[in-house]
């Protein structure tokens, strides 16, 4: 199977053509219908039914759950109504393309969290994307390269092997007998991306004051960043040294490869990049036939991103099944896995990456695993790339040293930095809900992380589920999704892969670092220098303090939100309790009435019974 730099789709048969010009200008042939564009109608329809998601999440999992007699009805259709909600996303998707596209391939690949039966509507949107007509990608060819395809290609494939959401894929040869992957834009795709913005930026402004979501994020900041990395993807000379930095960052790892940019050929509009082949990740039949270790497969991926998250500060942040995959080297022999590199220490007093690097298993089989057929992972489509500042990097190792060590302390004090958890929240439960999850999931695979006892970790973690106190930065947005899609992909590939034992290589060195390139000194000048500071301030502050007590100005602030919950839950079960009793006396007075002959009063009664039990029922905000 023959694969492009954006490979999203199963690939069609191509048909190689020489291109020859129409006139003697040079002119392209130009479709019979221009493709169709209507901004209102694609406005109202992407608007539209992501407003009517919003409103199917508050009727059916907010505001019907909270009724106990219809709560099981709920629970029993829910899975029956998202597949119905993802289908019609998959149909309107494949009808509109652009950003639909991308975030039902971003929904397929969260196994994790996605049930299958929702996943597999949402897995067509690799396949069934359509081309635009060739006379529009030749003419586009002839616009920004100013020549016809048959100047700059000794051949080029008129029909489209590869359709995205973006942009679709033609293979060529150049004159020099490369051959190559030519990626051309869509037509219309900046002003489908405009509208589709516009849409849910007006959804957007519809729910963002609604005050669970108001506390822990700015949707409208998400927003932006979303909209300002999806432009930047517009720009193909922007993922062609995207790539090139891909290419550079793991020129020293034969089992990871990148193909190469053309830039001279390489425009806004156009990008020709090296043709490659191979299979599709998640085609799991083709490569356990083909005796590929899945656990090596899943293993590579999962340090492959360790090296880019911890190492690189540069990641790719569409790591999608269409984005990745795999060359079997058949050629090659399995060969046992090389010593790792011991831990040298570093001279300037900081991590020295590259010897961490060196412990990353990314081009061997993990540790007690059996060698599998050689294979090379092979990434593709660089337009949506994140990097992360030294900062966020240093923190980020700080916590894997934390799940690999199991220190919920040392977890609790990333999350602070990284500014997830809201200003004000009581610590205390986060670390008590911290230390309840790794006690739960530390050391599992993933294939047993989803037999958890899911009611025995609620309740351990009821108080902080009540108070969510956390909140989502819009400069970790790429992360957490390529996280997140990276964590689903691996669960699906292998689930008995354990994600904590393949971080304890790079931990290993990680804290081996720590102890030998300690910069102690610097710690030390630190640790005096936010001393003094403290010392100096002390004088004032006790003053302001006894001064304050002088005046009977001293004030304390005790947190009884638990206790008021306590309060609350009991007045609500006396408040049931007691609408239960009048709705029985109610209804056994009606009883009584009508045995008298009385219809119209025992009516009345029975009304009032019903209205009671309405009353009793009704859900109420625990919460003050």
């Amino acid at each position: 199977m023959q694969i492009s730099d954006t490979g999203k789709l199963t690939m069609r048969e191509p048909t190689t053509v020489q291109v020859t010009e129409t006139s003697t200008t040079g002119a392209v042939p130009r479709p019979t219908e221009p493709p169709r564009f209507r901004p209102r109608e694609r406005f109202l329809r992407v608007s539209s039914f992501f407003l009517s998601v919003v409103i199917h999440i508050y009727i059916w999992d907010i505001f019907l759950a909270r009724f106990p007699l219809i709560r099981w009805y709920v629970q029993r259709t829910m899975l029956r109504r998202w597949v119905n909600i993802a289908r019609r996303f998959r149909l309107m998707a494949v009808e509109l393309g652009g950003m639909q596209i991308k975030l039902g391939q971003f929904l397929s690949s969260r196994a994790d969290i996605i049930p299958d039966v929702v996943r597999r509507e949402l897995t067509g949107l690799q396949d069934e994307v359509p081309p635009a007509p060739a006379g529009h990608v030749l003419e586009v060819i002839l616009e920004e390269l100013g020549a016809p395809p048959s100047e700059v290609f000794r051949s080029f494939e008129t029909n489209c092997v590869a359709a995205a959401s973006l942009g679709q894929v033609h293979f060529a040869v150049l004159h020099d007998g490369r051959e190559v992957a030519v990626k051309v834009q869509r037509p219309w795709i900046d002003k489908i991306i405009e509208v589709d913005l516009s849409a849910v930026t007006w959804v957007v402004r519809l729910i963002k004051n609604y005050p669970p979501i108001r506390r822990r994020a700015d949707l409208e900041a998400l927003l932006a960043e979303f909209a300002r990395v999806l432009v930047q993807e517009l720009d193909y000379v922007q993922e062609a040294r995207s790539a090139a930095t891909f290419r550079q960052n793991f020129a020293s790892h034969p089992g990871i490869y990148i193909p190469e940019p053309i830039f001279e050929l390489t425009t806004r509009r156009v990008l020709v990049m090296e043709r490659i082949s191979g299979i599709k990740i998640t085609d799991l039949h083709t490569l356990d036939q083909l005796g590929v270790s899945r656990l090596e497969l899943a293993a590579r991926l999962n340090n492959c991103y360790l090296k880019q998250f911890f190492i690189d500060g540069f990641f790719h942040a569409d790591p999608h099944p269409g984005n990745l995959f795999v060359r079997v080297e058949t050629e090659l022999a399995p060969a046992p896995p090389p010593p790792r590199a011991p831990v040298v220490a570093s001279l300037n007093g900081r991590h020295d990456l590259t010897t961490v690097e060196a412990q990353l298993p990314i081009d061997v089989a993990p540790e007690d695993v059996p060698v599998g057929t050689p294979f090379t992972l092979i990434f593709v489509d660089f337009g949506m790339v994140g990097r992360l500042p030294p900062h966020t990097m240093e923190v980020m190792r700080n916590g894997v040293l934390g799940l690999a060590t199991n220190d919920a302390d040392r977890l609790l004090e990333c999350l602070e930095q990284l500014n997830m958890i809201l200003p004000g929240a009581d610590r205390r439960p986060i670390k008590a809900a911290i230390e309840t999850m790794l006690r739960y999931s530390f050391n599992r695979t993933v294939r047993e992380l989803t037999n958890l006892d899911v009611e025995a970790i609620m309740a351990e973690t009821k108080d902080l589920i009540y108070d969510l106190p956390f909140q989502i930065p819009q400069d970790l947005l790429y992360l957490g999704r390529a996280l997140s899609m990276v964590a689903g992909l691996a669960t699906e590939i292998c689930p008995d892969i354990n994600l904590f034992q393949e971080l304890r290589p790079f931990a290993r060195a990680m804290l081996e670092q720590e102890r030998r390139n300690g910069d102690w000194l610097g710690k030390l000048q630190q640790e005096l220098s936010e001393l003094g500071q403290i010392l100096l301030a002390l004088p004032r502050q006790m003053d302001a303090y006894y001064r304050a007590a002088n005046r009977g100005e001293l004030q304390t602030r005790s947190d009884l939100s638990r206790l008021e919950r306590s309060m609350r839950r009991v007045e609500r079960a006396t408040d049931r309790l007691m609408g239960g009793m009048l709705a029985t006396g109610l209804f056994l007075g009606g009883v009584q009435l009508r045995a008298r002959g009385l219809d119209r009063e025992a009516e009345r009664a029975w009304w009032a019974a019903a209205a009671a039990i309405v009353w009793a029922l009704w859900p109420r905000n625990e919460r003050l």
